[in-house]
C-alpha cells in the first residue's frame, strides 16, 4: 500500500464497476444517439450533384505550322499553373454573367423568400430595383454553391450543392451549358479577330445565316401554333359558332320580353323591389355554371362546335340551369311562403328570367371571344406564310453568300473549323440527381453520438465511483485501518430463502 493513499485501479475492477453502474454507460449512450439521430431531421439536407467535363486546348494556327514552328512539344502544366488556372476557371464560372444565366434559365428568382429579403433590402437602397437586388442575393448565395476542381488532364469536375436534388441536378447540366455555349463563343471570337478581312465577312455571313435560320425556326414554330385543324377553321364549323351566337341573342330578346312582362305584371301587384336571397347553393351553383360556360368557350377553339367534348359541357350546362331553376323556385318560396300562389309563382319566374338572361349574355360574350380569337388566328396564317416565304428565300441568300465566302477563303475557313470544334467542351460524366445528401451525414453524426454518450457514461461512471466512499475491495479496509485483513465472510444470497 503506498504513502500517497491512491487508489490502485486493475482491470477487473473496472470491469466490475461497468458492471456494477452499466446503466450509467447505458443510459447516455441511448440517449445522445437518440438525440443525434433525431436531430438529423431538423437540419436541412444539403445535396450535392457534379459533371465531369473535358476541356481541349484550342488551337489557333494549322498543325502544318505548329510543326514548322517546333511547337509541337508537350509542356507539362505545374501544380501552381494548374491551381490559377482552375481559380481563373472558378471565377468566370461564378461571374454574374454566368449566374444571371443560370438564375434565368432555372427561374430562380421566384423564390418567395430571396423576394422578402430583397423587399427588405429595398427599404434601404430605393434607387436599386426589387430584381437587381434578387439577381445580386442569388448571385452571393449560388457563388458558395459552386466549386470547380481537377479530376484529370485537361478535365474538371463542376459540383454544385443544393437543397433540392432535382435542382442540383439541372444547375450544374445548365451551368456546363452555359459554360460550352460562352467559352465556345470567345474562343471563335478571338480566332476570327485574327483573321483578314475575309474571315470576317465569313463570321458576318454564319452569324447572318444563323440569325435568319433562328427567324425561320421562330416564325415556323408560330405558324404550327397558329394553325387550326380543318375541323376548327372549316367555315361550316364558324357558321355553326355563329349560330349559337344568333341564337343566344334570340334567347337574349326573348328573356328581355319577359322580364318586362313580368315586371308589369309585379308593379301592378306592387312586388317589382322584391328581390331573392341568395343561399350558397345558389352562389355554388352559380358558379359552377360561370366554369362551364367559360370551359365551353375555350373548347370551341380546340375543337369542333359538334365535338363530343363540347356537347358533354353542354348538356352539363343545360341540367345545371334547369337545377338552378329549381333551387330559385324553392328559395322563393321559402322566402315569400305567406304570399300567395300565383304571386310566388310570377317571383319565381321572373327571378328565373333574370339569372337565365345573366347566363346567357355571358355565354354570348364568351363565344364572341372565341370567335374573334379563331379568326384573328386564320386572318395571321397568310402573313405569316408570307414571312416564311420571306425568310427561305433570306436562308438561300445567307447560304449562297457564306459558301462563296468558304469557297474564296478555303485555308482559312478550314483552320477557323477545325478551331471551332477544338474549342467545344465534351461532358464526360453527365450530371445525375443525387441520392442521398452529401450533409447531414446521418452515419458521421450517429458515430460522433455513440462515441459522445460512451465518454458521457464513462464520465458519470468514474464520478460516481469517485464519490463513492464505501469499501470495494479488501485493500480499502486494510489501508483504512493499517491492521491487515485475517479473513472474508462472502455475502449470503439466499440467507433469507433458507431461514
Amino acid at each position: 500500500m503506498d504513502s500517497t493513499s491512491e487508489k490502485s485501479i486493475k482491470i477487473r475492477d473496472i470491469i466490475s464497476i461497468a458492471v456494477k453502474r452499466k446503466w450509467l454507460i447505458i443510459l447516455p449512450l441511448i440517449v445522445v444517439t437518440g438525440f443525434a439521430y433525431g436531430g438529423t431531421y431538423f437540419l436541412k439536407p444539403r445535396f450535392q450533384s457534379s459533371t465531369i467535363v473535358w476541356i481541349d486546348k484550342p488551337a489557333n494556327v494549322s498543325r502544318e505550322l505548329v510543326n514548322l514552328l517546333g511547337r509541337d512539344r508537350i509542356v507539362r502544366e505545374s501544380d501552381e499553373d494548374q491551381r490559377r488556372r482552375l481559380r481563373a476557371l472558378q471565377n468566370e464560372i461564378t461571374s454574374k454573367n454566368y449566374l444571371y444565366q443560370l438564375i434565368r434559365e432555372l427561374n430562380l428568382d421566384q423564390n418567395s423568400e430571396i423576394t422578402r429579403q430583397a423587399a427588405k433590402m429595398r427599404e434601404r437602397n430605393p434607387s436599386f430595383s426589387l430584381e437587381q437586388l434578387k439577381f445580386n442575393l442569388l448571385a452571393d448565395q449560388l457563388k458558395k454553391q459552386i466549386s470547380v476542381s481537377s479530376v484529370g488532364a485537361d478535365q474538371i469536375q463542376l459540383t454544385v450543392e443544393s437543397h433540392d436534388p432535382v435542382q442540383a441536378r439541372d444547375m450544374v447540366t445548365t451551368l456546363t451549358k452555359v459554360l460550352e455555349q460562352e467559352k465556345t463563343r470567345y474562343e471563335i471570337e478571338t480566332i476570327l479577330d485574327n483573321q483578314s478581312f475575309a474571315d470576317l465577312q465569313l463570321k458576318k455571313t454564319e452569324y447572318y445565316y444563323k440569325q435568319v435560320i433562328d427567324s425561320l425556326t421562330d416564325a415556323q414554330m408560330r405558324l404550327m401554333q397558329l394553325q387550326l385543324p380543318e375541323s376548327i377553321s372549316s367555315e361550316s364549323n364558324r357558321s355553326d359558332i355563329i349560330s349559337d351566337i344568333d341564337r343566344a341573342q334570340l334567347e337574349i330578346e326573348d328573356y328581355k320580353d319577359d322580364r318586362q312582362r313580368f315586371l308589369v305584371e309585379l308593379k301592378e301587384l306592387k312586388l317589382d323591389r322584391a328581390r331573392v336571397k341568395y343561399s350558397d347553393s345558389i352562389v355554388e351553383l352559380r358558379s359552377e355554371i360561370d366554369a362551364q360556360i367559360s370551359l365551353y368557350a375555350s373548347l370551341m377553339e380546340k375543337y369542333a362546335w359538334n365535338a363530343q367534348n363540347v356537347i358533354n359541357v353542354n348538356i352539363r350546362l343545360n341540367d345545371n340551369l334547369r337545377l338552378l331553376e329549381l333551387i330559385i323556385g324553392e328559395a322563393v318560396d321559402k322566402q315569400y311562403a305567406s304570399y300567395p300562389e300565383n304571386h310566388r309563382d310570377l317571383l319565381r319566374k321572373y327571378f328565373v328570367v333574370e339569372e337565365r338572361l345573366d347566363v346567357i349574355r355571358s355565354r354570348k360574350s364568351k363565344l364572341q371571344q372565341s370567335l374573334v380569337n379563331i379568326d384573328e388566328r386564320i386572318n395571321q396564317l397568310p402573313r405569316l406564310q408570307a414571312e416564311i416565304s420571306e425568310l427561305e428565300r433570306r436562308v438561300a441568300d445567307a447560304r449562297r453568300y457564306r459558301d462563296a465566302f468558304r469557297s474564296e477563303e478555303a485555308t482559312v475557313s478550314i483552320l477557323s473549323e477545325r478551331a471551332k470544334d477544338r474549342t467545344k467542351y465534351r461532358i464526360i460524366e453527365p450530371a445525375r440527381i443525387p441520392l442521398s445528401p452529401v450533409w447531414p451525414d446521418v452515419k458521421k453524426i450517429m458515430m460522433m453520438g455513440v462515441m459522445l454518450g460512451l465518454l458521457i457514461g464513462v464520465a458519470a461512471v468514474f464520478t460516481s465511483e469517485f464519490l463513492d466512499n464505501s469499501f470495494k475491495n479488501i485493500e480499502d479496509v486494510e489501508e483504512l485501518l493499517k491492521l491487515p485483513v485475517l479473513a472474508t465472510i462472502p455475502k449470503i444470497e439466499k440467507l433469507k430463502s433458507i431461514r
